[in-house]
């Protein structure tokens, strides 16, 4: 049996000479002819890469974690809401109805009524054109200032007063209201279209 003296004995030159470790590189002939113990250098090459490539996509996720946490700290800016035609719908039909929930049985009765899809066509159609702001201007001035003439030639020249005069002169005036303020919408289209 061999004995090793322990490092304590070992001899100044034996301590300071580097140690020299040999590589023995094989070339792809030689590889074959090599002993099993020995790494092919296509191998150890593959494996290098894998682990390059393992080490890249590591710092690949903490970069992609770093952004991810930089994102969550940066301020939010307030994303703008859409509101479509069917929000609209349906925030209109929630209120209309806890509205009518509260209202007591006569005026929920009502208010279905009203609030029926049909008249609500029919009102928006007669508030479209029937209540028109120059359409009844204009009514009423020609019919007060044709009612008034008319009452005045009754008067002195001795025939009866027919209120129908009134539906006409108020009619006749309401048509023309439109009509100006139709007019004055087509000459002025330009200045819309071309703000200054």
């Amino acid at each position: 049996m061999k004995e090793f003296a322990p490092p304590a004995f070992e001899t100044q030159e034996a301590r300071h000479t580097p140690e020299r470790h040999e590589v023995k590189v094989t070339t792809p002939e030689k590889a074959e002819h090599s002993p099993k113990n020995e790494i092919d250098p296509r191998q150890a090459l593959q494996e290098a890469r894998k682990a390059v490539n393992e080490t890249n996509q590591s710092d690949t996720q903490l970069n992609a974690l770093k952004e991810l946490q930089e994102a969550e700290n940066a301020p939010q800016m307030a994303t703008p809401h859409i509101i479509d035609k069917n929000l609209r719908k349906i925030s209109y039909n929630r209120t209309k109805k806890n509205i009518q929930r509260q209202l007591p049985v006569q005026e929920r009765l009502l208010s279905k009524v009203i609030h029926q899809p049909v008249v609500r066509v029919v009102s928006e159609t007669a508030g479209k054109t029937v209540s028109r702001p120059s359409g009844l201007l204009g009514g009423g001035l020609v019919a007060l200032i044709g009612t008034s003439g008319y009452l005045y030639l009754a008067k002195h020249l001795g025939f009866r007063y027919n209120y129908l005069v009134f539906l006409v002169l108020f009619a006749s005036g309401f048509i023309l209201g439109l009509i100006l303020e139709f007019v004055v919408w087509v000459a002025t289209a330009g200045r819309r279209k071309h703000p200054q």
